[in-house]
C-alpha cells in the first residue's frame, strides 16, 4: 500500500498513517465517538447528550445483550460483536448495524485464549458475509504506542477469512459509508 493509501480508523488514535480517526481518548480526532458496555448502557441517553459523538459504539456481552444493543436506534456499531448468531446477525442487517473487529484483542491475548478470539472474530466475519452487514477492523489504539498501519489491519482482516479487497474495504469504503450514517443520524 502506498503511503496515502485512504484508511479510516475508527477506533484508533490520530496519526499520519490514516486520513480520519474516530477516536475514544484523543480530543484532536477528526471524529468523536463514544462507547458503552453492559454496565454503562442504560445510562446511555443522558452521556449522548453531553458528548454528541459522531459514532456510537456498543460493546458485545452476551446473546440478550447484543440484541438489546442492535434494537437501540443510537447504536451505529456492536462493538466486539461476540458471540453472535444468526439471529442477531439478521437483526443487525435488517437495523444497519455494522460489526467492529478491533485488532487490539488479538495483539494484547496470548495462548489458548488468542485462539478462542480468533475462532469467535472469525466466525462473526462469516456471518456478517453472509447477511451483508457491514464490517470495520478497527486498531484499538489508545496512544502513540499502540498504534497499528494500515496494512497490519489488511492483514488481520485476512486472518480472520476475509479475501484482501474486502479487507481493504473494511478499513476504507465501508469504514466512510459509517461515518456518514453516523453523522446523519
Amino acid at each position: 500500500m502506498r503511503e496515502n493509501y485512504f484508511a479510516i480508523d475508527l477506533k484508533g488514535y490520530k496519526n499520519a498513517l490514516f486520513a480520519s480517526v474516530a477516536s475514544l481518548h484523543d480530543p484532536d480526532a477528526d471524529f468523536k465517538a463514544a462507547e458503552f458496555d453492559a454496565d454503562t448502557f442504560s445510562g446511555r441517553k443522558k452521556e449522548l447528550k453531553r458528548l454528541k459523538p459522531d459514532i456510537v459504539y456498543v460493546r458485545g456481552h452476551t446473546l440478550d445483550f447484543n440484541r438489546k444493543a442492535l434494537e437501540a436506534p443510537e447504536t451505529t456499531i456492536l462493538s466486539r460483536p461476540y458471540p453472535i448468531d444468526n439471529t442477531l446477525a439478521k437483526i443487525a442487517a435488517r437495523q444497519e448495524k455494522a460489526f467492529e473487529i478491533c485488532a487490539a484483542d488479538i495483539i494484547r491475548s496470548r495462548g489458548y485464549p488468542r485462539a478462542r478470539m480468533i475462532q469467535s472474530i472469525s466466525r462473526t466475519v462469516m456471518l456478517a458475509r453472509k447477511y451483508s452487514i457491514p464490517l470495520a477492523i478497527t486498531s484499538g489504539a489508545k496512544d502513540i504506542y499502540s498504534l497499528v498501519t494500515p496494512r497490519e489491519l489488511v492483514s488481520f482482516g485476512m486472518l480472520v477469512g476475509l479475501d484482501c479487497p474486502s479487507a481493504k474495504a473494511c478499513i476504507s469504503n465501508v469504514a466512510s459509508r459509517i461515518l456518514e450514517r453516523g453523522r446523519s443520524t
